[in-house]
């Protein structure tokens, strides 16, 4: 595994190189600390941000099960891989959402 990168695939261990182990300029202020209404609320006025700062929630390799649980970081190979992502994408089968039963009630 790559440590330079923050992210990496849980299928393959690929590095996500948009999100280097450093901290970098912040992009909103332009490494001054602040913004035209006062310190920047995204670097806290420090000029440098980390990155992976967001939820990793909404990262673009993040996924999830069919019921929305996050499963972990894969990429879009291994997501396609039925043996690397063991996880289910289609809905689950629940008999209570199905509607009428064609079996009688005992």
């Amino acid at each position: 595994m790559d440590n330079d990168y923050f992210f990496h695939c849980r299928g393959c261990s690929k590095p996500d190189k948009e999100y280097p182990d450093k901290e970098t300029k912040c992009n909103i202020c332009e490494g001054s600390g602040r913004t035209n209404i006062g310190f920047c609320n995204i670097c806290e006025g420090s000029g440098e941000y980390v990155l992976y700062a967001k939820p990793i929630a909404h990262h673009r390799w993040a996924r999830a099960d069919a019921y929305g649980i996050y499963t972990g970081l894969y990429c879009d190979k291994c997501y396609d891989d039925p043996h690397k992502y063991t996880y289910r994408k289609d809905e689950y089968y629940d008999p209570a959402y199905a509607g009428e039963r064609m079996e009688p009630d005992e």
